[in-house]
């Protein structure tokens, strides 16, 4: 579908652009807190060795390692394609030739923007038809009597793009101008009338009238008419610019050519970048697995006595403030993973779309249907990564005990301590009650606890008389 390039206005300027988890599996071969104990046998060695992990390990299969062989292949084929999409080339067909139309009478050279703009033709096989018009052709502000107006000048544009051609290789330019305006404009009462003009381009031309190249043109148009310049001195300036950059792009010189590759491979060796190391990984882990048995055995008191220790008393087998730490990290990377996989979820939806738009409205139903067939498997991805961190989190927040150790940690016992009974006289059948155990022996002298006294208390009178008196 065509789309708006941009355009300009006298006092408006120039503008570009129209509207259009979960904590994973850890496998150590030292123990950590809440690991179990496992034995890794390898059948064709027949070596055996201890690992640890939370649960029991799984073995590298084969299918894994071909799912991301076809990831990587998928990837890498519609990175590749951009090299070639991307290369701008000569458009195709036949069309109407280019053509201006100066309905409103403000072009003095007709001829020679029309030779312009088949040089242009010639060379990129864009086809550009120049309007020009008056405000009273489309606006109802400046005639009350027509049976359709137009919002703005866009519009009106983007309308004569589509009621004269069903292609998207065409470039269409439509310059506004009130007819008092321009009256005043050609008596010299004023130096620039009170102009407006829109651009629309074919889907086709995108590679050739970039956002860039059309910025540079249209800033061309507009110095042009704000100097004072006609419409069409205005337009023939632009499309020499525009031949030259045309030629440049599809002529390049070998340094040009070479940016353009490599400016164009970035997205390919992005994705080789990604997947080359994934697929590297899985051929270790596969050739490394693939005769590999394991068995869970209980845990040695050995394994907790030498296991690290972050501060804290350990709690069944491991620190408490060591578990709080490491469940802290695993809910921030789940959440973090969240947070990264949604642009990934937006981004296939949108590919999707896209290419559900493209079989729609583009010439080559072939690229829509590959965009969509990438932005579905794209989008299927996203959601696979995106179930699991949501599930990972979900078991991570129910998860409130720990699991218990396989092994279990051995009881001290002590002896009973067995005191010697006391023989006490049998007195049962006397209605005397039991005496207590009296020694025969005092066990200390009583003389050793009575108060001592002074021999002044017994010989001096006076000493007892002051004492009586409360004198000590």
């Amino acid at each position: 579908m065509p789309h708006s390039s941009g355009g300009g206005s006298h006092g408006g300027g120039f503008h570009g652009g129209g509207s259009s988890g979960g904590s994973s599996n850890r496998v150590s071969n030292h123990y950590y807190p809440g690991a179990r104990r496992y034995i890794r046998h390898h059948r064709n060695t027949g070596v055996d060795e201890y690992v640890y992990a939370r649960t029991m390990p799984q073995r590298s299969g084969l299918s894994g390692l071909i799912i991301v062989i076809v990831m990587a292949l998928f990837f890498l084929g519609v990175t590749s394609m951009v090299i070639f999409q991307d290369k701008p080339r000569r458009l195709n067909g036949l069309y109407d030739s280019p053509k201006v139309y100066d309905d409103a009478n403000v072009i003095e050279d007709d001829d020679a923007l029309t030779e312009k703009i088949e040089e242009y033709y010639v060379l990129t096989g864009i086809c550009p038809v120049i309007y020009t018009v008056n405000d009273e052709e489309w606006n109802f502000r400046y005639n009350e009597n027509l049976t359709h107006s137009y919002d703005d000048l866009e519009s009106y544009t983007f309308f004569k793009y589509t009621d004269n051609f069903q292609d998207e290789k065409h470039f269409v330019i439509v310059y506004s101008v009130p007819k008092q305006s321009q009256s005043l404009y050609e008596q010299g009462k004023i130096d620039v009338p009170d102009y407006s003009w829109e651009a629309v381009q074919g889907d086709d031309t995108d590679l050739l009238i970039t956002e860039t190249m059309f910025e540079r043109f249209g800033k061309t148009v507009q110095e042009d008419l704000e100097k004072g310049a006609g419409p069409g001195v205005a337009f023939e300036d632009a499309f020499e610019y525009a031949v030259k950059n045309a030629d440049s792009k599809l002529n390049p010189t070998l340094g040009t050519s070479f940016l353009r590759v490599l400016t164009s491979s970035f997205p390919m060796l992005f994705s080789m970048g990604i997947f080359i190391p994934m697929i590297i990984m899985s051929v270790k882990a596969y050739k490394r697995d693939r005769d590999v048995e394991y068995e869970e055995v209980p845990l040695d008191v050995n394994d907790v006595a030498e296991s690290p220790s972050i501060g804290g008393v350990p709690v069944n087998g491991y620190s408490k403030s060591f578990s709080e730490s490491t469940e802290k990290i695993s809910k921030v990377g789940s959440v973090f993973s969240f947070l990264f996989i949604i642009p990934f979820l937006v981004a296939g939806v949108g590919i999707t779309v896209t290419g559900l738009v493209t079989l729609g409205s583009a010439n080559d139903p072939m690229m829509g249907i590959f965009t969509i067939i990438f932005g579905v498997v794209w989008s299927i991805i996203s959601f696979t990564v995106f179930f699991q961190t949501v599930k990972g989190l979900i078991k991570g927040k129910k998860k409130a005990d720990v699991t218990p150790l396989t092994a279990e940690y051995p009881k001290a016992e002590y002896p009973k301590a067995e005191y010697p009974k006391a023989d006490y006289p049998d007195v049962s059948g006397t209605s005397q009650p039991a005496q207590p155990f009296q020694p025969s022996e005092p066990e200390f002298d009583p003389a050793f606890f009575q108060s001592a006294k002074s021999d002044i208390e017994d010989d001096d009178e006076d000493y007892k008389r002051m004492k009586r008196r409360g004198y000590e």
